[in-house]
């Protein structure tokens, strides 16, 4: 569970890049601008350089090899400076949809693109208000797509959508979709983490392709990959959270003393940096399981997305407290953390989700 040195080297570039390009101060001017992009295109392509997108992906299909566990380290990096880049919804969830849906010949058509930045994509799999990932409302008849999908990450500024269906036969098909087909329409919105996400409705829509490899076994894989890569993101914002919440303590004065020396705070302090280490290390060793093969990822997704998920909520929420109630004015960062964690919750399953999902493995 540790980088190796070129990981490192890759995680620490990434890290200096998104200081300079990418800080917090960037996603409040995406926020705060109308009409503004879901993501820069130039800061994308530079991190296309950079080789952050390749990271995940097996050599054999233009990637770098580094492994989940490496790209999770990127992953941090960017969830520590909230930065907007698509490597959630085009590298995580779509490249691991194509990867382990799709044939072999659409992964290497495929996979190299969107590793170089020259296409991306997003997964389009909610339907309603809570998460769930067998599609009911969206059906296939005769070859063409109809219904509507919820939560659509970066839906207006992806080139393609990868949508979950209920084919006839009661299976499960994934049909890729250009963003501007007919018959498609994105609803975007802008939800109060400052990112934009989509409703997205499909009326007789032709797909450009259909996913030809195992879906059925391959969907379940391909989401846990992409929500243990939202954990990733989760923790680099946790720890940051909790990072600047102890340097604030250390630095704010009452009754003429560092209100850090309150022994009461202290132990509050504490509580959230033992509950930030066992939420990173089971994360850790669920990257590192899937870069082993292992075949419990289901098991340790749930217990992962549980537990990261709880630590969010509850290091932001002391952050906010411990701030004097300030830290969740717009004025200071720590209320964009707060907002990033409750949007996190939702997107792949909440933390209830996953813990009632794990007891349904385990068959109780």
């Amino acid at each position: 569970m540790v980088l190796n040195e070129e990981q490192q080297l890759l995680r620490d570039t990434i890290a200096a890049f998104l200081d300079e390009h990418a800080p917090i101060e960037a996603l409040r001017a995406l926020r705060d601008t109308p009409n503004s992009p879901a993501w820069g295109t130039e800061l994308w392509q530079q991190l296309c350089e950079l080789g952050a997108p390749a990271a995940a992906m097996p050599e054999e299909h233009g990637g770098l090899g580094f492994g989940w566990l490496g790209f999770g380290a990127l992953l941090a990096e960017t969830g520590r400076r909230l930065s907007a880049t698509p490597l959630l919804s085009s590298i995580a969830a779509a490249g691991s949809l194509i990867h382990r849906c799709g044939s072999h010949e659409q992964s290497s058509h495929w996979l190299p693109q969107l590793a170089s930045g020259e296409v991306t994509a997003t997964v389009a799999l909610q339907e309603g208000r809570h998460f769930h990932p067998t599609p009911k409302q969206c059906t296939a008849v005769q070859g063409t797509i109809s219904g509507s999908k919820t939560l659509v990450m970066d839906a207006s500024q992806a080139n393609y959508l990868l949508v979950s269906v209920a084919l006839e036969n009661t299976e499960i098909g994934i049909a890729m979709v250009a963003s501007d087909a007919p018959g498609v329409t994105i609803n975007e919105q802008q939800l109060f983490d400052g990112r934009k996400y989509a409703t997205v409705t499909f009326d007789q829509v032709t797909p450009d392709i259909w996913l030809e490899g195992d879906v059925v076994k391959g969907f379940g894989r391909a989401m846990d990959e992409a929500t243990l890569a939202l954990c990733a993101e989760m923790m680099g914002g946790a720890r940051e959270t909790l990072d600047r919440t102890v340097a604030y303590l250390n630095e704010r004065e009452q009754f003429g003393v560092k209100i850090g020396s309150f022994q009461a705070l202290q132990h509050r302090c504490a509580q959230a940096y033992c509950q930030l280490e066992l939420a990173e290390s089971t994360l850790l060793a669920a990257l590192t399981a899937i870069d082993r093969g292992a075949d419990d990822i289901a098991d340790v997704t749930c217990r992962t997305k549980a537990l990261v998920g709880d630590c969010y909520d509850h290091i932001t929420n002391e952050a906010v407290q411990l701030h004097g109630g300030m830290g969740v004015t717009d004025e200071m960062d720590i209320g964009l953390f707060l907002k990033r964690a409750r949007v996190c919750q939702q997107l792949f399953g909440t933390s209830d989700y996953h813990r009632q999902r794990f007891a349904s493995l385990r068959g109780f």
